[in-house]
């Protein structure tokens, strides 16, 4: 989930005490995974913390494509030594 929210610090303490991970994605926003929408907002509206948006993100194919594949490479370049030679 992404959340716009201005108090970002404060929103993630108490996110991450309810069992949610936090990642700030920008000067007021943080991305929230491991807890619903509704659990979310239930619990920023607990807190006092005032939010403008909490939406979904959804992961394009391309996205997954991209994270399952970081790792692999199709051509690797000569390690030094065997470049010398």
């Amino acid at each position: 989930m992404t959340v716009r929210i201005p108090a970002g610090t404060r929103a993630a303490k108490a996110l991450a005490r309810a069992g949610a991970s936090v990642a700030a994605t920008g000067r007021d926003s943080v991305t929230v995974t491991g807890l619903p929408a509704d659990r979310i907002v239930l619990l920023l509206g607990q807190s006092g913390l005032p939010f403008s948006e909490v939406s979904a993100h959804r992961a394009t194919l391309e996205d997954v494509y991209l994270e399952l594949t970081r790792e692999a490479v199709e051509f690797r370049a000569a390690a030094p030594a065997e470049a010398a030679r």
